[in-house]
């Protein structure tokens, strides 16, 4: 078994110490009750998120903001009929 010199010992004990007490601090943080809604707000208007959240073909609608085709039929997500 390898023996560790008195030095190494304490080093090795103190940053355990402050390594302990830092994780402590960490946790014991307080955080605003809406620290991320700013975050959230900016992420639901993006481009990627009305592109999730539009309803495919099919599905029931009100709007035609609502569809994915913008066209909204019978309060069903349809594609918009060509006329010839």
């Amino acid at each position: 078994m390898v023996s560790m010199n008195p030095i190494r010992l304490k080093l090795l004990a103190v940053a355990m110490l402050l390594s302990l007490l830092c994780a402590m601090e960490v946790q014991t943080a307080p955080l605003e009750e809406n620290w991320a809604s700013g975050i959230i707000h900016r992420a639901k208007r993006s481009l990627l998120w009305r592109w999730n959240t539009l309803k495919p073909v099919g599905a029931s609608c009100r709007h035609f903001s609502e569809c994915a085709t913008n066209y909204c039929r019978r309060n069903v997500c349809t594609f918009p009929s060509v006329s010839s």
